[in-house]
Parts: C-alpha cells; structure tokens; sequence
C-alpha cells in the first residue's frame, strides 16, 4: 500500500512538472536580452479641487470646441480658499462662488464679462456655462476631473491646466 502511495504521488508531482511553462516574453525581446522595465504611472488623486486649474475637453459627450484664432480654450479654476471659481466660458471670464462637499459639487450664478466676439464662440460659452449651472457633483477618471448632472452624466470633462496658463 505504501509503494502504491508513493507512484501516485510521483506521478502526480512528474505531471505537474510537465504541466508548468515558461513565462511568455514579450514580442519585443529576443532571448538574451532585457526587456525594458514598465514605466511607472502616477496619477494624483484629488481631494478637494482648491487651487486647481482646468481646460475643457469634452462638453456634454463631444469634444469641446476648438477657440477661433486669437481666443482661449474655456477653462475652469478654482481659488485656494475654496470659495469662488473663475474661468474663461469662450469670449468672456466668469465668476462666482462653488459648494464642495467631497463628490458634491454645485455653481452659485456665475458673473460673466460683457464682451462681444464670434457668434459660433458666443453659442459655445452659452452651452459651457449652461452646462456648469446643472453640476451637481464630480469625480476623478485618471488624470481627468467629471462634472456629474443630476442625472449622473457626464456634463463636462477636463484635464489639468499646464502651470503656464494657471492663474493661480
């Protein structure tokens, strides 16, 4: 009986043996050489959107629209007290105070500038601020800030402001 245990262990561990492979290369490496270590991918998780700047990158489910020569990308900012947001909606600056309690999120009215520019840009600032006025919360998605509608749509998506063009 205990020869009989020890050939069905054996075999057992022979077979597991042969049922192990190597681990697969990857396609950019021959045998011999080293692949390249993954790069590293640091996202920042935000906590609170005091001092953040952002650019519009999609309004309601489309890209946002490209400026006119000469315009600026619309834009979202928030001051570092955590009081007022401040922006560009296409041809005017806007203003006015935010509520932020973790994902909630709501716009106060918004004061806009009295400018004048191209009818296609006026349209666009009037969707963008329109679309703010219906937030009601916000979420991150990797390195990009949701704006959430009642509905639990997305009403706008931005990505980070490069420092150059931060006010803050």
């Amino acid at each position: 009986m205990k020869s009989s245990g020890w050939f069905v262990l054996s075999s057992f561990l022979v077979l597991a043996g042969c049922a192990t492979r190597p681990a697969p290369r990857p396609a950019d490496t021959a045998p011999g050489s080293q692949a390249a270590a993954p790069r590293e991918v640091r996202i920042e998780q935000i906590r609170d959107l005091k001092g953040s700047s952002w650019v519009l990158v999609e309004l309601r489910g489309s890209p946002a629209e490209t400026p006119p020569a000469g315009w600026e990308q619309q834009s979202l900012e928030f001051d570092r007290k955590g009081l007022r947001a401040t922006g560009n909606a296409g041809v005017n600056r806007f203003a006015g105070r935010y509520t932020q309690d973790e994902a909630g999120l709501v716009f106060g009215p918004l004061a806009l500038t009295r400018r004048l520019g191209p009818a296609e840009w006026m349209a666009a600032e009037q969707r963008y601020t329109q679309a703010l006025s219906r937030v009601v919360g916000w979420r991150q998605e990797d390195e990009q800030l949701i704006l959430m509608t009642p509905r639990d749509t997305r009403a706008a998506v931005f990505e980070r402001a490069p420092p150059a063009t931060s006010r803050r």
